[in-house]
């Protein structure tokens, strides 16, 4: 059996977000776990482009209101991410948020605050102190912490 092209693959990608954004989550489901193992087969666990189709599977799983399986995809991902991409690449920063708000929808309010206090650290890297999103998310964090 041959492995997939890099075309068809970002191909059946764009047919899997197209089945979620149509509201088909559980088609989406099923072919963004196929395209994780196929992706990581052709081109390896660690490539940019393996990696955001396991953020898309987290972020489908999420819209779906899957929130703990959703979690369990994105907690390794996030780890796999810091340590291929580093903790302040923005795909990194993104699915950390991504984590954040799973966690807190999962009903899981303290995970989302030490998820959200650890983007703080990390934008607080490369941010100025004052910047929007630095606010933003001390707000949130002091919501969560209420």
């Amino acid at each position: 059996m041959s492995t997939p092209t890099g075309d068809a693959l970002a191909t059946r990608n764009d047919l899997a977000k197209a089945k979620a954004h149509a509201g088909d989550f559980r088609g989406a489901v099923t072919e963004f776990r196929a395209l994780v193992k196929d992706f990581t087969n052709a081109v390896g666990a660690d490539h940019p482009r393996t990696l955001d189709v396991r953020v898309n599977l987290a972020g489908v799983l999420g819209t779906a209101g899957q929130f703990t399986k959703a979690v369990a995809v994105a907690e390794p991902l996030l780890r796999d991410q810091v340590r291929v991409l580093g903790p302040e690449h923005a795909d990194t920063l993104e699915t950390r948020q991504l984590l954040a708000s799973l966690r807190y929808r999962a009903g899981d309010a303290e995970g989302a605050a030490e998820e959200l206090e650890q983007l703080l650290a990390a934008l607080s890297r490369v941010l100025m102190p004052t910047h929007d999103r630095i606010t933003k998310l001390k707000r949130e964090i002091a919501f969560l912490k209420r």
